[in-house]
């Protein structure tokens, strides 16, 4: 970076800081650039967000971490705690989200709107821990906060169908798809609340749809997969999986299915290549043996 050169090591931090504090969009400095400004002035919290933000977006999620837990020994205002939670609950670090998630709601400025990854956050992880009530406390406090958020409304659709409420739970899906046709996530849950009421055909409409937005949703593939061989839909299940295979999608499930589907449906051929693929990665693969060994013998 030209200033780190000409300027005093100072002055760098002091026009970082103002280029972070006043820019409208992503500042122009690189992960180096930030790098070195932290070498300089290790203490600088505005930094280290900073970076911390830009290290998860691109998937550095544990480099994140680490840099939060730093921040945090100095700076334990609402955005750290935030941050470091969002981290924390991707890392599946549950029980230290949950504890810095708390802490955040009691130093929050008043109606921040980053409380709303706060209460859906908590939300998610009270789910989790089977306390369906406090879950959706939380996240109706994330709708008064965001009412148009579709993740939210199938967060909600989620909670209905644990409880087994299918009526309530194909709403909520709706309503997800209302304010975004494209959310996959909602057109599974819709296809399960159908499914639960008797609307095989319906539902299976709805993992195609879920299918066309994201063909790399294992989710709506391994419902896909159960179902097919109830409702004799073998082959598109085939075709389903074979899609998610030449997308770069990975499962040793569904390359198994895969395998198993095309030799049920006698198209040896791309099971036995498939079968080699699926053995190439995992060759303890118990199952991927068996059904070689049961090919071999009946060649």
């Amino acid at each position: 970076m030209e200033i780190l050169r000409h300027t005093s090591s100072d002055q760098v931090v002091r026009e970082t800081k103002k280029e972070i504090k006043t820019s409208t969009s992503q500042p122009s400095l690189d992960l180096q650039d930030m790098f070195q400004i932290l070498q300089i002035d290790p203490n600088d919290s505005l930094i280290a967000l900073e970076l911390a933000r830009r290290l998860r977006n691109l998937g550095r999620v544990e480099e994140s971490y680490r840099i939060l837990i730093n921040v945090l020994k100095i700076d334990s205002r609402f955005a750290t705690l935030n941050a470091l939670a969002q981290v924390e609950y991707q890392l599946d670090r549950t029980d230290d989200a949950f504890a810095h998630l708390q802490q955040a709601v009691l130093v929050a400025p008043e109606y921040a709107p980053e409380l709303f990854d706060v209460f859906k956050t908590l939300g998610n992880i009270f789910t989790r821990k089977g306390d369906l009530d406090s879950a959706e406390d939380s996240y109706n406090k994330a709708h008064r906060l965001n009412p148009t958020s579709d993740t939210l409304y199938v967060n909600l659709g989620t909670l209905s169908v644990q409880r087994k409420r299918w009526d309530e739970a194909v709403e909520r899906f709706r309503h997800a798809l209302s304010l975004n046709p494209a959310n996959d996530k909602a057109w599974v849950g819709l296809a399960l609340g159908h499914r639960m009421k008797g609307d095989v055909e319906l539902a299976w409409g709805n993992i195609e749809a879920a299918l066309e937005y994201n063909p790399l949703n294992e989710v709506a593939l391994g419902l896909a997969l159960d179902w097919s061989t109830q409702n004799g839909r073998e082959f598109r299940a085939l075709e389903l999986i074979r899609i998610f295979l030449i997308a770069g999608g990975w499962s040793e499930r569904l390359s198994l299915a895969f395998v198993w589907l095309s030799f049920l449906l006698v198209e040896t051929s791309r099971a036995r290549l498939e079968l080699e693929r699926l053995l190439a990665v995992n060759p303890q693969n118990i199952q991927a043996l068996n059904m070689l060994h049961e090919m071999r013998s009946l060649a």
